[in-house]
């Protein structure tokens, strides 16, 4: 595949070109203003603002600390250094995002474990968001949090704690972040006013769309309200490549006027040597019905070695957003601070997924003339051409809700001057839906070409757009539908004591808090009239209501009028294979087939509850040791947590005690270098998704099962931290951490090879197989061979330990607002085989910033090493190298200055970094083999922002 255009990097460089000419010309207006002012003015106290200012937040809190933690604050026009929490954290060392398909951040993860293992909360206290992950549904089962629902104009400041305490909540073994919400306080006393409005500019669309965010708080002695909506609508296209597997089980000659192969195996993919029309075409002397002869080539096509369902992916649509925060402060007096935060967001997602597949899961009805066909070492293809295919078009119509709210009153009482009480109360509920009707059909007969020639393999059909000669499955895959529905909700009481005149400093802590967790999923299937019982079995299945209602028989005569074109891989870089191709017209296929008066019955139930009660005891200790100051922080946290796991097939129930120690120490080695300790035990909890005890099928076919593992046992962990800083200015440090995690309850995949007949003992029956199921259970019986997947915890320990590196650096002496900031993770899997952690991967990021009184600019690079993820049919599957540059810049009007007029421009990915994955092992190269690919393209924002 051909290199990256050069263009790419000439929009780097002009917009680099632009802010640096901007920021000269700044820069000298900036300073003669100065000049000029300070001629007759008299010398007035300085406040940095805006990202330096929240640099020097970042500095302050970090310096303070005792344990080792980084805290990110928004900055002075209400938004975060990004454009979403999740991106907004990425500058701490050992914190690396996982991105939706779009190129947006979305989770994170800390110190190489997945986002899992992150404990998130909101104001201190527990919460969780019901979204199913990305788009193609990964991390959607788990204990993470997807932080793309909440807009950064909301909140103050995002921390990061990698080493336990006792007060916090447990739960993340690699990590405790806090999102501490705005409040009336944090805008200063009388009334303000804040407003912003965006517009979005999607390269990959070519469209624009809106965002607003208002903001209004008033403050006194007394009290203080603040509320602030936040909306925006915002379209997305991308455009990828997807495979399933490296590798096909099997190819064969297909047995003319059959699905069967003609040696008798039951290999997956057929191809024919019968000639086509378009084989006759190419080839002058054969007629289209003529026997090819391929004795010279036949060992070459039956070493064949095929991408497992290959195809081309395009995802387009909008997702509109809205979130609200209202949030009320109470002060009768100097002793009592009482607050109620209420924070609401939601997200309507519509899009459609399209793929055109060159290879399948199996071609029992069309199977093509191959011909020219390269091989590597592995017998792979390298490429060929087919004649006679029919490409595979599947569309999925997706329409998804998700909705969060959280209200969390809470006390501060300052009961005498050595003795405080806190109490706080929370509940969250998340609802989220999702409606994914799936069509399938059949492209006319064309000639592919085929070459995996780079990360994105080169594919060409001879035409795409003679929608009449399409046609659909004549089975149940003609139209698939699935309807999903997930709630999680959680309520929590904290009370927390501390005796000391500062008890974050000298003194003791001590509380309880009382947590309770519900997760609850359901899947349902539509279900249909029994008018339409076609075989009088008391059942309706999808391909019978389709033909009694007329659907089959127009589908069958007039199928273009139920097609839509999707134009493909403007996005991908260098493209030049299919350029459009025909898909489910949702719109009209949904009128045709009735789908909005579908009924529907329900599938499957997962429901898992959890109540967790947690006592602490926490000493902190300020002293001297040879005249220099040294701060502890120690303590102990009892941990009982009792689970209740229930599916349709059965419950079960688990209850455990855990003691969590935790020890943190920071000495003054001189008045500017900190050396830094800490050791701990933390836990997490098993993934719920592993811990079902029903089997479930993986996909639509009978190749594999998930059996879950009610007795999981909580990952626990063993951490030990050392490290420290040297602050050579107010802003300006350097600090270095090594770090260790012995994580024991590890659990890997354990796969069990057995055949169908047998697997009544995991729970499956086989009385309720689809017709696609006993379909292809008719062809491999009887040795159909299943895989049994389940979860199971590691005997051994599995070992992290790395190294992070952060350096914040103002170059006032050389450009008065001049700076960088950078981190880096060096990090290490040290576990046994078979126990290996996946996603473990360096990391750095470097952010070159200038600001004065009117204007900032800062341009960012992220860049993250590829890692291995997860193993897809026995070969691993590893995420590529990734760099990303994001550009940011504002510039305060010189009219309306009291208000801080602003105009804000934004730039993400402008490099059209893509999001990828390969296949890793023995005869696959680099660039080649990939797993799946998408190119999400740049973003730009512009806005103006104001305060009254």
């Amino acid at each position: 595949m051909p290199t990256k255009p050069h263009f790419n990097h000439s929009k780097l460089g002009l917009l680099s070109l632009l802010i640096a000419g901007s920021a000269t010309t700044m820069a000298q207006t900036a300073n003669n203003d100065t000049a000029q002012s300070s001629q007759g003015a008299a010398i007035e106290e300085v406040v940095i603002t805006g990202y330096r200012g929240s640099l020097l937040n970042s500095t302050a809190a970090k310096r303070d600390s005792v344990g080792f933690s980084d805290e990110v604050f928004s900055d002075d026009i209400g938004k975060m250094p990004s454009q979403n929490l999740a991106e907004s954290l990425s500058r701490i060392p050992g914190v690396n995002i996982n991105r939706e398909v779009t190129g947006e951040g979305q989770q994170i993860s800390v110190r190489g474990l997945g986002p899992s293992f992150t404990k998130v909360v909101l104001n201190g206290n527990s919460m969780s968001v019901a979204s199913m992950g990305d788009m193609n549904q990964n991390g959607s089962d788990g204990r993470q949090v997807s932080l793309d629902i909440f807009p950064p104009e909301l909140f103050k400041s995002l921390s990061v704690n990698k080493t336990a305490t006792a007060q916090q909540i447990e739960g993340g073994v690699s990590g405790y972040v806090n999102m501490k919400t705005l409040r009336p306080s944090d805008l200063g006393e009388g009334h303000t006013f804040n407003v912003g409005v965006d517009g979005v500019y999607k390269e990959a669309t070519s469209s624009t769309s809106p965002k607003g965010a208002l903001t209004y708080s008033f403050s006194n002695d007394t009290f203080g309200v603040l509320t602030s909506v936040v909306a925006q609508s915002n379209d997305h296209g991308i455009d990828g490549y997807e495979v399933i597997g490296n590798v096909l089980q099997g190819v064969c000659l297909g047995e003319p006027g059959t699905n069967a192969c003609a040696d008798g195996s039951g290999d997956g993919l057929r191809y024919s040597n019968i000639a086509t029309p378009d084989y006759a075409a190419a080839h002058p002397g054969v007629n289209v019905g003529d026997v090819i002869d391929i004795s010279g080539e036949q060992a070459t096509y039956d070493a064949m070695q095929l991408p497992y369902i290959g195809r081309m992916v395009s995802t387009n649509g909008k997702k509109d957003s809205i979130s609200a925060l209202v949030s009320l402060e109470y002060t009768p007096n100097d002793d009592i601070t009482a607050a109620l935060d209420f924070l609401t967001a939601d997200t309507a997602n519509e899009y459609t997924r399209d793929e055109i597949s060159h290879f399948y899961r199996r071609n029992y009805v069309y199977q093509p003339i191959p011909s020219d066909i390269v091989l590597d070492s592995k017998n792979q293809v390298v490429s060929g051409t087919f004649y006679g295919t029919s490409p595979w078009i599947g569309s999925q119509d997706y329409d998804e809700e998700t909705s969060f709210t959280s209200i969390m009153p809470s006390v501060d009482w300052q009961i005498s001057d050595d003795f405080s009480m806190a109490a706080s109360a929370s509940f969250t509920d998340s609802e989220f839906s999702r409606y994914n009707p799936y069509g399938l059909m059949f492209g006319a007969n064309t000639t592919l070409e085929y070459a995996n020639d780079g990360i994105v393999p080169s594919v060409n059909y001879g035409s795409t757009n003679d929608y009449a000669n399409y046609t659909t499955h004549d089975g149940e895959d003609r139209i698939r539908a699935s309807h999903t529905e997930r709630e999680t909700s959680t309520t929590g009481f904290h009370v927390d004591f501390a005796y000391g005149e500062d008890a974050e400093r000298n003194g003791f802590k001590f509380g309880i808090h009382h947590d309770q967790m519900e997760s609850t999923r359901q899947t349902f299937l539509p279900v249909f009239s029994m008018e339409y019982d076609g075989n009088a079995d008391g059942s309706v299945t999808m391909a019978e209501y389709l033909e009694g209602s007329g659907a089959t028989a127009e589908l069958t005569n007039n199928i273009q009028n139920y097609i839509r074109t999707v134009n493909f891989g403007s996005n991908i870089d260098g493209w030049g294979g299919v350029q459009s191709f025909g898909a489910t017209d949702w719109s009209a296929m949904k009128d045709l087939i009735g789908f909005d008066q579908w009924q529907e019955e329900q599938q499957n139930l997962t429901n898992i509850e959890e109540e967790v009660t947690a006592l602490y005891l926490e000493f902190n200790t300020e002293t001297e040791i040879g005249g220099r100051l040294l701060r502890t922080n120690s303590g102990v946290r009892a941990v009982k947590t009792d689970q209740f796991v229930e599916d349709q097939t059965g419950a079960t129930s688990e209850s455990y005690d855990r003691v969590l120690p935790s020890f943190s120490a920071v000495y003054d080695l001189t008045d500017d270098i900190k050396l830094r300790t800490s050791a701990s035990r933390s836990l997490t909890r098993a993934n719920p998704s592993d811990m079902f005890p029903g089997a479930q099928w993986d996909g639509s076919g009978i190749d594999v099962v998930r059996v879950g593992n009610p007795g999981l046992a909580p990952f626990e962990s063993t951490n030990l931290d050392i490290g420290g800083e040297w602050y050579f200015s107010d802003m300006g440090y350097v600090g270095l951490t090594y770090y260790t995690k012995d994580i024991t309850g590890f659990t890997y995949q354990d796969t069990i090879l057995e055949n169908l007949d047998n697997l009544g003992q995991y729970g499956v029956d086989l009385s309720e197989l689809t017709p696609t199921q006993l379909e292809a259970e008719s062809i491999c019986t009887p040795n159909c061979t299943v895989q049994v997947i389940t979860r199971v915890n590691s005997r051994e320990a599995s070992t992290l330990k790395g190294f992070e590196l952060i350096w914040v650096q103002p170059l006032d002496f050389l450009v008065e607002g001049l700076g960088f900031n950078a981190s880096a993770n060096k990090i290490e899997d040290d576990s046994p085989e078979g126990a290996e952690i996946t996603g473990v991967s360096d990391s750095y990021n470097l952010t070159g910033y200038y600001e004065n009184d009117v204007f900032q600019a800062r341009v960012t690079l992220y860049h993250q090493e590829g890692a291995v993820a997860f193993n897809s049919w026995g070969q691993d599957v590893e995420t590529r190298d990734r760099s990303q540059v994001d550009v940011s810049a504002s510039y305060r009007l010189p009219v309306m200055q009291d208000n801080d007029l602003t105009l804000t421009f934004d730039a993400y990915n402008v490099n059209n970094e893509p999001l990828s994955t390969r296949f890793v092992g023995d005869g696959v190269e680099e660039d080649s083999q990939s797993y799946n690919v998408y190119y999400p393209g740049a973003t730009y924002t512009m806005g103006v922002r104001a305060s009254f």
